[in-house]
């Protein structure tokens, strides 16, 4: 009767020890060590008791899990609207010099095409420039349009 009631506690500890739940961590020295009680700095690493609580750590996990990649889907859509709207800025930086660059050719061509420069007065009356004063609105306009399109036009 004695070894009957020895096997079967020795069977209800192994039963509860199989049933228990598994921490995992590292000891003093760096080895892993696995035990069934908690101790600071520990991980669960598997559970098995089937009561209320851990049925809904599952989901809870889940919402957590849903929640990471809801701030991570957000963080990854800012960063694309951000480089969307960099792109967006350099097109229209792009689209400014090419008109500045256009106007300034424009001017330029014009400097060089006329037979006489004239500058408005402020009665609105032309007040045309001697030879070195067109010149030098010429160099002008020809140095206003290199900064503008990095190059002088090719002919």
């Amino acid at each position: 009767m004695r070894r009957f009631f020895a096997v079967t506690a020795l069977a209800l500890a192994a039963i509860t020890v199989a049933h228990a739940d598994v921490y995992r961590f590292v000891d003093a020295q760096g080895r892993i060590q696995y035990t069934d009680r908690w101790i600071p700095g520990s991980e669960l690493i598997k559970t098995t008791t089937h009561n209320a609580a851990n049925s809904q750590a599952p989901s809870q996990a889940r919402a957590t899990d849903q929640n990471k990649l809801a701030v991570s889907n957000d963080r990854i859509a800012a960063q694309l609207a951000q480089e969307n709207a960099t792109q967006a800025v350099r097109k229209d930086v792009a689209s400014a010099r090419n008109e500045q660059c256009k106007s300034a050719k424009e001017k330029y061509e014009k400097a060089i095409q006329a037979r006489r420069l004239y500058k408005t007065g402020k009665d609105g009356e032309r007040q045309y420039l001697t030879d070195s004063e067109a010149d030098e609105a010429r160099l002008a306009a020809r140095t206003e349009m290199q900064s503008a399109c990095g190059s002088a036009p090719q002919k």
